[in-house]
C-alpha cells in the first residue's frame, strides 16, 4: 500500500459520530485498509456483474416470460436443445411411413385388379357367349 498521511482526527470523530465509540489509530488504520480493500473488490464485482448484464441484454434470446405466447415458450424450453429437431424428425418419418404404406396399399390394389383381369381373360378365352360374360362380371365384379 502506498505511504498516504491519513486524518485520525476526522476518521475517530466520524466513527464516533456513527457508531459512538471511539477507536484508536491502529484500530482506524486497520479499518481503512480494510474499507479500500473492500472497495476494490467492489469495483472488480461490479465490472464483472456489469459484464454479465451486458452479456444478458446483448443475447438473442431472453429470459422473460413472453406475454403473447407462453405456452410455445414453455413447450420450447421443455424440449430443450435437441426437442425440436427431434420432434421434427418424428414428424417426417411419420410423413414417409404413411407415404410407403400408401404406396404398398396401392401395390395390392393393382395386383388385385391384375388377378382379377388375368381370370377374366381366361373366363373369356373358355366361354365367349354374351350371357356367360355378364354372369362372371355379376359373380366376381371389378375390384376397385
Amino acid at each position: 500500500m502506498e505511504n498516504v498521511k491519513i486524518d485520525f482526527q476526522r476518521m475517530q470523530a466520524e466513527y464516533f459520530l456513527r457508531y459512538d465509540y471511539r477507536f484508536d489509530e491502529t484500530a482506524l488504520a486497520m479499518l481503512l485498509i480494510l474499507k479500500k480493500e473492500q472497495e476494490q473488490n467492489f469495483v472488480l464485482q461490479n465490472t464483472a456483474l456489469n459484464k454479465a448484464i451486458d452479456k444478458i441484454e446483448d443475447s438473442q434470446r431472453t429470459l422473460a416470460l413472453d406475454r403473447e405466447h407462453p405456452r410455445w415458450q414453455a413447450f420450447s424450453y421443455g424440449l430443450g436443445r435437441l426437442g425440436l429437431p427431434l420432434t421434427i424428425v418424428i414428424f417426417f418419418v411419420a410423413i414417409f411411413y404413411m407415404i410407403h404404406l400408401s404406396n404398398q396399399q396401392h401395390e395390392m390394389i393393382n395386383s388385385t385388379k391384375l388377378r382379377w383381369y388375368e381370370n377374366f381373360y381366361q373366363t373369356n378365352i373358355q366361354n365367349r357367349e354374351t350371357k356367360a360374360m355378364n354372369e362372371y362380371l355379376r359373380k366376381n365384379p371389378i375390384p376397385e
